[in-house]
């Protein structure tokens, strides 16, 4: 005790009554990108191989006949044995579905921003979309083959349809849902409508304009091979009906297991596409 000098031995009575010492807080390690493309695609897989796994199990327990439901195996022993046709088809199907949401897309953009600026143009074209909306537009499919022939035409336009309503309808709600505070800042200093546009109402309006992309991705496969049914030398849909004609189940269901891919792989590119621009915001609930 003799050995301490007089400020050792008043900390060494006051320790007692001073708080413990917090740690400083160490930011966790980020995962590397293949655990993180790992932990993101993992439930999926599982899922599906949990889903196609049972569906198998129960087509060879309850002997159902293919032609009431064909396994997950027989589908993949077709699509082995003939891709070429599978390919071409999707890239025919592919190409008019990717057409005619480009179309929609370009037209909804051109339309919602009219909207967004005029009061006016809004109530003149409310009545169109509205009708446009509750218009069973699959039902168009024979008229657009009548008028337009058997080539891609009719399949763009119906894709291009079926897509346009919901664009439109998101592309005008996000081009509006601004912060009005910061709307009247840039107005304070002059902005015009070009920069309040450009910097404002196109960050706002991803979110909603992504959600409506990954809804039309599937909408516009559905109007191309719904307008393949009705006339068509070429694509998913006619491979389908071909099918159904000749009785080969195969066909159909293999057809029907490239569409759900191609929906799949559309919807997780815009999902990747929509996390990479919404980077610098919190993600909206639709993505």
């Amino acid at each position: 005790m003799s050995s301490l000098t007089r400020p050792q031995i008043d900390r060494s009575l006051t320790v007692g009554n001073e708080l413990p010492a917090v740690p400083e807080e160490t930011a966790p390690p980020k995962a590397n990108l293949p655990w993180r493309m790992t932990r993101s695609v993992l439930p999926g897989v599982i899922a599906l191989a949990v889903l196609l796994g049972g569906w198998q199990i129960g087509v060879e327990v309850s002997h159902v006949s293919p032609i009431e439901l064909v396994g997950p195996l027989s589908i993949f022993q077709e699509l082995w044995r003939n891709p070429s046709l599978y390919l071409d088809s999707a890239w025919v199907t592919g190409q008019e579905a990717f057409w005619g949401f480009l179309v929609a897309f370009v037209v909804a953009i051109g339309a919602a921003i009219v909207i967004a600026h005029s009061k006016i143009m809004e109530r003149a074209l409310a009545p169109l979309v509205v009708m446009l909306q509750v218009t069973p537009i699959i039902a168009l499919g024979p008229p657009l083959v009548i008028w337009l022939g058997f080539g891609p035409q009719p399949k763009i336009v119906l894709a291009a349809l079926i897509t346009f309503v919901p664009l439109l309808t998101n592309a005008a709600v996000g081009f509006r849902a601004i912060d009005p505070s910061t709307l009247e800042v840039m107005r304070s200093v002059d902005a015009s409508r070009l920069d309040v546009f450009l910097r404002l109402r196109v960050p706002h309006s991803l979110p909603y304009l992504l959600a409506a992309i990954r809804v039309c991705v599937g909408l516009a496969l559905i109007g191309a091979v719904v307008a393949e049914f009705f006339g068509s030398s070429a694509g998913l849909g006619y491979v389908m009906v071909s099918g159904q004609k000749s009785l080969d189940v195969y066909e159909v269901w293999a057809s029907i297991f490239v569409l759900v891919f191609m929906g799949v792989l559309g919807v997780s590119l815009i999902t990747l596409v929509g996390h990479r621009l919404l980077r610098w915001s919190e993600p909206s609930p639709g993505l």
